[in-house]
């Protein structure tokens, strides 16, 4: 299955920068009986839901966007003291072809231009920056980090930031470093990628498009935790902000990218699965891996 897909100018590319700790399909989905899982039963690993932290690569002659950070490098307690490998895993894929991959005078982070979050929970902004002596230094040094306002104005309350320590040390830094863009609404980032608002699993949470060539491409965030939503849009994590928002705004975008052909990529999926499209068969809505 494809880790990597075209459209138009421009090449996506999915990375994986963590792998955390299964956990039961009721503690990700609790409004969903157990029963209810019976014909989904291939999108689990052991009968339990395993979720994966991947980024993707958007690629052009001229740009460079990285679409979310991860997790970070941790040890992560809250995930089984897992570990993140993100800086590592994009230099295979962002280095300059004509640079030896050992190369470590040339840092793949050089390459990027924008980093664009969907939205601001811990496990996809992980990366954004660096501490050496208590102080913050940008992972990117030379792209623009764009967040969605709704997400920034909820997370910075004293209260809300109080409890989001990722927050605190991934992105308030950014504003000092002069590095974020703050952006609501539909924002063109570049030519032919822009994001769109897709709110209820965070209040400002959107989805990145890349439109190029005739061809159409959705990045999800976390619009999907897993493949069986695609059939069934109305089931909610637990972790959703809005549920009722997040459902219409899954029906809404899945709708879209089956009537449009659009490519769809969700990085919480299984390695080889991150890249499909939204297909109809035998009368439901399916995940097909390209």
């Amino acid at each position: 299955m494809a880790e990597k897909v075209t459209v138009g100018s421009y090449e996506i590319t999915a990375v994986i920068d963590m792998v955390p700790p299964p956990r039961p399909t009721s503690a990700m989905f609790p409004d969903v009986p157990d029963s209810a899982w019976n014909d989904h039963q291939d999108v689990l690993e052991d009968g339990q839901l395993q979720l994966y932290y991947g980024v993707f690569v958007v690629r052009s002659d001229n740009h460079t966007v990285l679409v979310d950070t991860g997790m970070g490098p941790g040890p992560h307690p809250s995930r089984g003291n897992a570990v993140g490998n993100l800086y590592e895993e994009l230099r295979p894929v962002m280095l300059p072809p004509n640079v030896d991959i050992h190369n470590t005078n040339v840092s793949p982070s050089d390459q990027v231009n924008y980093v664009v979050h969907t939205h601001l929970h811990a496990d996809h902004v992980g990366w954004n920056l660096r501490y050496s002596g208590g102080m913050p230094a940008p992972n990117f040094r030379r792209a623009r980090y764009i967040i969605p306002k709704d997400d920034y104005d909820y997370y910075t309350q004293p209260e809300i930031l109080e409890q989001n320590p990722h927050v605190q040390q991934q992105i308030m830094p950014l504003r000092r470093l002069r590095l974020q863009q703050i952006v609501e609404g539909e924002y063109e980032v570049t030519d032919g990628i822009s994001t769109m608002p897709a709110v209820g699993h965070t209040p400002g949470h959107q989805v990145v498009l890349v439109n190029s060539g005739g061809q159409k491409a959705m990045l999800v965030g976390d619009l999907l935790h897993c493949i069986a939503q695609v059939t069934e849009p109305s089931w909610c994590a637990s972790v959703d902000y809005d549920k009722a928002a997040s459902h219409a705004n899954r029906e809404m975008l899945l709708n879209k990218a089956e009537s449009e052909d659009w490519i769809v990529c969700a990085g919480h999926f299984p390695p080889g699965k991150q890249i499909g499209k939204v297909v109809t068969e035998g009368g439901k809505r399916v995940w097909q891996s390209l």
